[in-house]
């Protein structure tokens, strides 16, 4: 321990180190408030530009689809228009994801998913979300949190200096995930605010703030009961997850803003217009999940996993997940001169980790081994078997099998056979992988909803899915000319 003259002295360095980096107050043009801020304007748009090539990577790229993009960044402008700082510089991109989910980051950057496109009903819904986000930006709260963070950053280094303890690394190298963590409920309700304010400047009914938010929790509730779990929990791709709000906090909001009973358009011909022929679910250029079969007709292989697995594609991996806990992990790697697939797994998979059960096999022709391991995730304890399979010249691809103690000896066979299904797609298979898209029809005397959901290109949950795209609860009945979205 240091004496005590010496403790002194250096807390008075640090302090007088930290003073500058900790005396930032700037005005957040959404609200007119001061709020501690180191970060500039011009230095909000630098660090916008840099996540910008990062959350169109982390979200499957911009939907090549013009006519959409086009129809966005014009509803984004003309809510841009409504703001504080008309004329500030907005960029709006649809997301080629099937992931429901908005968000901004700093220096104007706002995004929307195809996914939480395809969810929305009308024009207002839309015009609600995107609002919520430039409400974010325009109360600055990306930049508050980078500030405080970065604060913390300062004192950490100082200390570091001082006392020898490790700071924390420099947040300017983040990547995306920095700006995707969820907010605090009072940046929540001011972003509502703001968003309510600037929909009704712009023409559109704020009240669609509040069916928006009802169909993003039936959305959660669906995905939740979908992969076995209590639909009370929100899925962590979500929006929900990472917008935490209440439909109080909403209507507080808009009460707030508008002191009135909220009017204006709701255009919801205008948004079925434009997601008419929207790829719905997996873009094949990604990889497809159908049921329980994951076919790439751009890399040219499928898989199949056993019955209760609930297939995901993700941007980083493939993940099937089953209520009892198990869950099998798929992703690839390129070729760097690896022969030995039972070497390439110790060697370069897991240098790190005590392996057992290693073997040499073949994979429908193509060279592979496996090993075994133990972890842990947050439900504890794990036995692991890794899979590497040599492709092809180019690709390695990997499975990671997740079980609990108990149930590996169980899940054994059927994980086996998920193994041995990794095969080549022929030429013939790949040319008939199509997407999904949304058909938009109208209602005729005598449709029901099971009628029409029957018809949708879903291979389960047909009924609550087509009744979630139309907003339709479980007693209302299909009315002749009511147009409605199809999965086909």
């Amino acid at each position: 321990m240091q004496p005590l003259s010496r403790r002194r002295a250096l807390l008075g360095l640090s302090a007088g180190l930290l003073a500058p980096a900790l005396a930032g107050c700037q005005m957040s043009p959404g609200t007119g408030e001061d709020h501690f801020n180191i970060m500039s304007p011009e230095e909000e748009s630098r660090l916008g530009r840099q996540a910008h090539p990062q959350i169109l990577q982390q979200f499957g790229g911009p939907y090549e689809h013009p006519a959409l993009q086009t129809y966005v960044a014009g509803l984004g402008q003309r809510l841009a228009a409504a703001t504080e700082t008309p004329a500030a510089e907005f960029r709006f991109t649809v997301l080629n994801t099937d992931i429901v989910n908005a968000m901004a980051v700093p220096g104007g950057y706002v995004y929307v998913t195809r996914g939480l496109l395809a969810l929305t009903a009308d024009e207002a819904e839309l015009a609600g979300v995107i609002g919520h986000e430039l409400g974010h930006i325009l109360a600055r709260h990306s930049a508050q949190r980078y500030s405080r963070a970065m604060a913390a950053n300062v004192v950490g280094t100082v200390l570091g200096i001082v006392v020898g303890t490790p700071g924390l690394s420099d947040l300017a190298q983040l990547g995306a995930g920095a700006w995707l963590q969820a907010y605090s409920r009072e940046n929540e309700f001011e972003a509502d605010s703001l968003g309510v304010r600037y929909m009704s400047r712009a023409g559109w009914d704020a009240r669609a703030m509040i069916s928006m938010l009802g169909r993003l929790r039936e959305h959660s509730r669906l995905e939740a009961m979908m992969a076995g779990r209590d639909p009370e929990s929100v899925d962590q791709s979500h929006f929900m997850a990472t917008h935490p709000r209440t439909a109080d906090r909403v209507q507080a909001a808009i009460d707030a803003a508008l002191k009135a009973p909220p009017q204006g358009a709701r255009g919801r011909d205008a948004l079925l217009d434009h997601v008419d022929g929207m790829v719905f679910g997996d873009d094949p250029a990604q990889g497809v999940v159908r049921d329980r079969v994951f076919l790439h007709p751009h890399e040219g292989f499928r898989f199949e996993v056993p019955t209760g697995f609930r297939l995901t594609n993700g941007d980083r991996a493939v993940v099937a997940q089953h209520p009892n806990g198990a869950a099998i992990l798929f992703d690839g790697t390129p070729v760097r001169g690896e022969s030995d697939m039972l070497a390439y797994i110790a060697r370069t998979w897991m240098p790190r980790s005590t392996l057992s059960q290693g073997e040499r096999i073949q994979i429908n022709g193509m060279a592979a081994a496996t090993a075994a391991t133990r972890g842990r995730t947050r439900q504890g304890a794990v036995d692991v078997r890794l899979v590497a399979v040599r492709f092809d010249a180019d690709s390695i691809y990997r499975f990671t099998f997740l079980t609990p103690p108990r149930l590996t000896a169980t899940l054994g066979e059927d994980l086996r056979r998920t193994t041995y299904s990794l095969r080549p797609l022929t030429a013939g298979e790949r040319a008939a992988i199509r997407p999904w898209r949304i058909q938009v029809v109208h209602g005729k005397a005598g449709d029901s909803v099971d009628g029409l959901a029957a018809r949708m290109a879903l291979n389960q949950w047909k009924a609550e899915t087509f009744r979630l795209l139309n907003g339709l609860g479980d007693g209302d009945a299909i009315q002749p000319g009511q147009r409605l979205k199809l999965v086909l």
